[in-house]
This record gives C-alpha cells, structure tokens and sequence, in this order.
C-alpha cells in the first residue's frame, strides 16, 4: 500500500505519517508512506504550480502510483470558509483521479476551550469542531473519497482529559498524534479491508 500525505504542520507534526507507517508495521501490513508537507500551505498551495509543494506533489503523482492520497486543509479554513475549502479540493480532486489513487479526507479539530481564535471567531471548542467535521464530510460525499474522522478521535481523547494539545494550543502533541495515525489506520486499513470482505 503507498500512501501520499499532502498538507502542513499538523500532518508533519510528531512526524505522524511515520508513525501510521508504524502501526501498518505492527499489524504486518506494508505501507511505503511518502509525504509533501508544507507550514500554513492551503489545498489551494498545491493546486498552484507557483510554489515548491504543488510542483512536487504534482511530480510525486506523475512518478509513483499511490493507493491513496491524503488532503488536509490549512486548520480554519473549512470552518471560517467552507466553499473555498470545497473549492480547493474540486480544483486538486483531477490529479488524484489521473493517478488512479483513492482521495482521503483528513478531518482535523477544533481549538481548545479559551483558545483565542475561538474567542476571536465567537466559536465554542464543539462549534468549530462541528463546522470542520460538516465541511469534510460534504467534500468526501461529494469525491467518493475516504473520510479519516482524526478531528472526532481527538476531540473525544480531549473531552476525555487525555494530553492531545502540543503546548501552542493547536497542534497535536505526542499522543494526540498517536491518536491520529491511529484514525488513519482504521480508515484506510481497517475499514477498507472489511468493506472488502
């Protein structure tokens, strides 16, 4: 199984590809896993063909047939501006499509209770959890593409009382990136291999 990660720091953080690559290790399953990751980059970044990371995403999907490829928006966007999201993904979905790859759709999390965006925003921490998760799914049912629910996971963990926040208040920290690899193994392992049976 290969598997391409396109997005910014919160699917770089904690080196998180490495550690789904991991768990697909542990569960003797083999998984090349290769990634383009940008900080603050938006899909629209990798649509463009003005920056570094949209040409080597692009390059990488010419080279390699993937099994799936994975996008992640920029941490607000699908909340603040869902249409721009869902644009974004539209624009990029063609390249995944010519790969003959399966899309996945990195759901990502709301900020913690007191974070300033969610005072800046007038959000709640399950408000902006609510938007980002609204916004995934439409753009999943509208690409037949997988949806790796990692915001749910770790917005339950936090709930919860576990450490899922980095120190910033945004990223995820250790465990909350254990926790996301761990969604993305049950997504595109676990699940698949069942709908499969």
């Amino acid at each position: 199984m290969r598997v391409l990660f396109l997005g910014n720091s919160y699917t770089f953080y904690n080196n998180m590809p490495e550690l789904f690559k991991d768990i697909c290790a542990r569960n003797c399953v083999d998984a090349e896993v290769m990634s383009v990751t940008c900080g603050g980059y938006t899909i629209a970044h990798f649509v463009s063909n003005d920056n570094d990371c949209g040409r080597r995403a692009k390059e990488l999907l010419n080279q390699y047939k993937f099994d799936y490829v994975v996008l992640q928006e920029m941490s607000v966007r699908p909340a603040s501006n869902p249409e721009t999201f869902l644009k974004s993904v539209r624009e990029f979905m063609p390249y995944i499509r010519e790969n003959g790859a399966r899309p996945a759709l990195y759901q990502t999390w709301g900020r913690p209770d007191g974070s300033p965006l969610l005072v800046e925003k007038g959000w709640t921490h399950e408000e902006m959890q609510e938007l980002l998760k609204s916004a995934y799914v439409k753009a999943a049912k509208e690409h037949d593409a997988i949806f790796v629910p990692a915001g749910d996971r770790l917005h339950e963990a936090y709930r919860e009382g576990r450490d899922t926040y980095s120190d910033d208040g945004g990223h995820p920290s250790p465990e909350g990136s254990a926790i996301i690899a761990q969604a993305f193994f049950d997504a595109l392992v676990t699940k698949q291999m069942e709908g499969s049976k």
